[in-house]
């Protein structure tokens, strides 16, 4: 029998998902909010079970951090990284954004090692 990974949040990770959810909630709508916060756990609860299924992430990779994935839902990316028994989620963070920037930043206040 295959053993279920366990999924840990970052507080980093929490706060973004808070903040995303937060803001179309009072500048969308409740609904938008609810089915956006749907679709990002459905991905969530598979990684669970097979947390291979996102792709590396290339703008890490290119400076020699290869243990980072990422699944993409809509506009937004899940960063995370498997260790073990543990899918420790990282980052949330709307693509429109600078991706690179952000990344960089997180490298530098060590979140991302």
């Amino acid at each position: 029998m295959k053993m279920k990974y366990k999924i840990i949040w970052s507080k980093d990770a929490g706060e973004e998902f808070i903040e995303i959810l937060s803001w179309y909630k009072y500048n969308v709508g409740k609904n938008i909010a609810q089915k956006i916060y749907s679709k990002i756990n459905a991905q969530i609860k598979k990684l669970k079970d097979m947390p291979g299924i996102g792709k590396t992430v290339q703008i890490l990779k290119d400076i020699g951090v290869n243990d980072y994935r990422q699944i993409i839902q809509d506009n937004w990316i899940l960063y995370y990284k498997v260790e073990e028994q543990n899918v420790n989620i990282i980052s949330i963070i709307d693509g429109r954004r600078n991706l690179e920037e952000i990344l960089y930043k997180k490298i530098i206040d060590g979140k991302i090692k």
